[in-house]
C-alpha cells in the first residue's frame, strides 16, 4: 500500500474553509500536492474545485470562484506527470481504516480500465486538525488529470470507497450505495453516484482514452469558471449524454463522439 514510508509534505498555511461556499461544512477534505511534496491549496470539501485549478493552470487563469481563490503564477502548480491527491476526514477517527478500502475500489476501477494502480501513503507531520485522521496521499495515473470528468470520479470513488468493503466487486459497492443497501461514506453521495452512472458505465464500457482528447489542455476548454466548475465533472458530463440525444449543445462535443 504504501511503499514502506511516509510522505514528507510542505504544508499550506491553514486558512479558513468558512470563507468558501461549498454544498459540504464537514468530511472529506481534498488538496493537490506538487511535484515539490508542497500541499497546492487548502483542503476543500467540494471536490469540484479540483478541476478548477487544473483548468487555471492549464488556461494560465487566476481563478475566484465561490471565494475560493488559486493563482498558477503565485501558488504551487500541482504534478501533472502523475496524479497526487491529499485527502483527509477531520471528523473521521477511523479514516485510517477506511481510506484503505477506497484505494481497494479505486484500484478494481484502475484494473478495469488497464490503468497503473494507484498507490497511497500517510503524510508526516499532518497539520493538528488532522492528527485524528491523518492525511493521506493518493498517487496514480496521470490519466486521472486528463479531463474534468475523470479527476472528478476519480475524488467520487475515494470518497465512495470509505464504504466499501474489500473483497466486493466496485461495482457491486456502488449499486449497493445507489439503492441504499450500503449506508454512503457521505451525505448525499448516493445521489451523485445515481447521476453519474451513466457516465461512469460509458467510461468502463468504451475507455476513458477512447472517450477524451489526448491533448489535456483541449480537455479543459477556455470556458466560464462557473460552467467549468459546476458543469464539467461527472455529474455534468453523465447530463451531458442526455442533452446530446435531444440536440442540446455541449461544451466538449468530442467526447460524446462514441455512444
Amino acid at each position: 500500500m504504501n511503499k514502506g514510508y511516509k510522505r514528507y509534505v510542505n504544508w499550506k498555511k491553514d486558512e479558513s474553509l468558512a470563507e468558501i461556499y461549498q454544498i459540504y461544512s464537514k468530511g472529506m477534505e481534498f488538496a493537490f500536492l506538487s511535484t515539490r511534496n508542497e500541499q497546492c491549496n487548502q483542503f476543500v470539501w467540494c471536490k469540484d474545485f479540483l478541476q478548477d485549478m487544473i483548468y487555471a493552470c492549464l488556461n494560465e487563469k487566476w481563478i475566484d470562484i465561490y471565494q475560493f481563490r488559486y493563482n498558477p503564477y503565485i501558488d504551487p502548480k500541482p504534478c501533472m506527470d502523475k496524479i497526487r491527491l491529499l485527502v483527509a476526514n477531520a471528523n473521521d477517527s477511523k479514516f485510517r481504516i477506511k481510506i484503505k478500502n477506497s484505494l481497494d475500489l479505486v484500484n478494481q476501477a484502475e484494473e478495469r480500465l488497464s490503468m497503473k494502480k494507484s498507490i497511497l501513503r500517510e503524510c508526516w507531520s499532518p497539520p493538528e486538525n488532522f492528527r485524528k485522521s491523518g492525511v493521506w496521499l493518493f498517487e496514480g495515473s496521470k490519466r486521472w488529470l486528463n479531463s474534468p470528468p475523470m479527476l472528478s470520479l476519480y475524488s467520487l470513488l475515494i470518497r465512495v470507497g470509505c464504504a466499501h468493503t474489500v473483497g466486493i466487486s466496485f461495482e457491486k459497492t456502488i449499486n449497493d450505495i445507489i439503492n441504499g443497501d450500503v449506508k454512503p461514506y457521505q451525505k448525499k453521495d448516493a445521489l451523485w453516484l445515481k447521476h453519474a452512472k451513466p457516465g461512469i458505465e460509458k467510461i468502463f464500457r468504451i475507455g476513458d482514452r477512447k472517450i477524451f482528447l489526448r491533448n489535456t489542455k483541449e480537455n479543459y476548454p477556455n470556458l466560464p469558471i462557473d460552467e467549468m466548475h459546476n458543469q464539467l465533472g461527472i455529474n455534468g458530463f453523465s447530463a451531458d449524454m442526455q442533452d446530446i440525444t435531444q440536440g442540446r449543445s455541449v461544451a466538449v462535443p468530442y467526447w460524446h463522439y462514441l455512444k
